[in-house]
C-alpha cells in the first residue's frame, strides 16, 4: 500500500467486499414491507382468540420490534 491517499481510495474501491450488496433505500423498503406484513399477520391470528384491543396491541408491538 502506498502512502498516497488517492491510491488508497482507488485500492479500496476495487475491493468488492467493501461495497454494500443492497442499497440503503432498498433495505428500508424491505424492512418496512416485512414489518407491516408480519404485524398484519399477527393481528389477524390474535384477534379471533384475544379480541380486537389485544390484537391491535400485538400488531404494534411486533411492527416496532422489527425496527
Amino acid at each position: 500500500m502506498s502512502n498516497d491517499p488517492k491510491k488508497q481510495k482507488e485500492e479500496k474501491a476495487e475491493n468488492p467486499m467493501n461495497r454494500p450488496w443492497i442499497s440503503m433505500r432498498r433495505g428500508m423498503i424491505i424492512i418496512a414491507f416485512t414489518s407491516v406484513a408480519m404485524a398484519v399477520l399477527t393481528a389477524w391470528q390474535v384477534i379471533p382468540s384475544k379480541g380486537w384491543m389485544e390484537g391491535i396491541l400485538w400488531r404494534f408491538d411486533l411492527g416496532n420490534f422489527l425496527w
